[in-house]
């Protein structure tokens, strides 16, 4: 459940700095690297306590997608939209789904 929130507010921080510093996201291929490590360490802590897999694979899935983001010149014309739309809707599926997955507690055993 830690796991998860720590990734829920890693997402969340991930969002405010695309809107609010876009230059600082887009100039440099850095924060985008932190913050594709940060989600993929913490999605696989989270896989030991999740009730499901899938959770914790969704967000591995976009960490890589993060990290693979942030090998593209981001700063240049052609990737000014990718640059904004890729880490902000990475930054608003990841807390959406890692609260899902801390606040979910049903028991799988319960109904075999």
């Amino acid at each position: 459940m830690i796991a998860n929130l720590i990734n829920t507010l890693a997402g969340l921080v991930l969002v405010y700095s695309t809107v609010l510093y876009p230059t600082w996201v887009q100039q440099q291929f850095l924060p985008l690297l932190v913050f594709a490590t940060i989600i993929l360490v913490v999605a696989l802590w989270a896989r030991f306590s999740d009730p499901h897999p899938w959770f914790s694979w969704v967000n591995i899935v976009l960490a890589v997608a993060l990290a693979i983001l942030a090998l593209f010149p981001l700063a240049t014309r052609t990737f000014s939209n990718l640059a904004f739309w890729g880490p902000f809707w990475v930054g608003c599926v990841v807390p959406v789904v890692a609260l899902w997955a801390a606040l979910y507690k049903r028991d799988l055993a319960r109904r075999r």
